[in-house]
């Protein structure tokens, strides 16, 4: 069984070299089968002129966004094409063709999808009054990200980038609706991945949050999807073992902290499904034990 676990690095996480160098030595540290490097959650909302605050000691290295470029709704009309000199563009561009340069496993990159992203620098609020009297707006800027998120993935593949961890926040019924996820974030999705199926070897789709459903698009190519698993069956986790993609359960660090042993990995394990990855749920906290990660090291690569 392979074995990934990851981390934000905050601070760190706005400087290529320091973002590098810390993924790096995270891996180096625990020689997992793939690094995942791991930006701050919104990198691509500030290319866009998002504000966020510095990190503030959250648990798992998570930053605040303080200030949204898109104010009304005029404003969705005004997004532009990256340049790629966007200054955080540049430092994760930079970060990636590092990791990829001096590490022998393969490297993921996290994007976060285009509906996620819009959200993130226009507010839910002002999306979801948008989308019910302006929908033009919202497809308009959209088109701009979705564009802008092709051809990043475009430059990671051409770096050496071989994976995509690509995350949805909105696929859970608190936030947005099936029915509006299906009419806006659906298409946009399936195009972003499309292009990641040329561009990458794998796909991880993280299906972030609770109460998460499925609204994918059939027969991408390379794709998994990732969410956290929770023993409690609901009608949406149902209809994401429908949705025809393998899954990949990730174990919440409460369930991954109780191991103190091999054997209590194993009884822990055998209440979850089976993967071919034994991974987390989200981001492991940043203080994490070391030893219980060699520990889940050491029990993935003896099965």
């Amino acid at each position: 069984m392979d074995i990934s676990f990851w981390k934000h690095h905050p601070i760190s996480d706005q400087h290529g070299h320091q973002l590098a160098q810390e993924a790096i030595d995270f891996q180096y540290k625990f020689q997992f089968d793939f690094l995942k490097l791991t930006p701050a959650g919104d990198w691509l909302a500030v290319c866009y002129g998002a504000e966020d605050e510095v990190w503030e000691n959250d648990s798992v290295g998570r930053r605040k966004i303080t200030g949204l470029p898109i104010k009304e709704i005029k404003d969705f009309y005004t997004l532009q094409n990256f340049s790629f000199q966007e200054d955080l563009l540049v430092e994760i561009l930079k970060a990636s063709n590092i990791c990829c340069t001096q590490v022998e496993v393969p490297v993921y990159l996290t994007i976060f999808c285009p509906l996620s992203q819009l959200i993130q620098i226009s507010g839910i609020d002002l999306f979801l009054r948008t989308i019910q009297t302006e929908p033009e707006a919202i497809y308009a800027a959209l088109d701009v990200i979705n564009h802008n998120t092709k051809k990043v993935i475009e430059k990671a593949s051409e770096i050496g980038v071989k994976g995509l961890y690509y995350v949805t926040q909105h696929m859970q019924a608190n936030l947005l609706s099936f029915e509006i996820y299906n009419q806006i974030g659906k298409l946009y999705d399936e195009d972003c991945l499309l292009k990641a199926a040329e561009s990458f070897d794998a796909i991880i789709f993280h299906l972030h949050g609770n109460d998460c459903y499925a609204c994918i698009a059939e027969n991408i190519p390379k794709l998994s999807i990732h969410y956290s698993y929770n023993q409690a069956e609901t009608i949406n986790r149902i209809s994401i073992k429908n949705a025809g993609y393998p899954i990949i359960y990730g174990l919440p660090a409460l369930i991954l902290s109780e191991a103190n042993n091999l054997q209590d990995c194993k009884k822990i394990l055998e209440k979850f499904p089976t993967n071919t990855l034994l991974t987390c749920d989200c981001v492991l906290p940043l203080d994490f034990p070391s030893e219980k990660i060699n520990l889940w090291k050491s029990f993935a690569h003896s099965l």
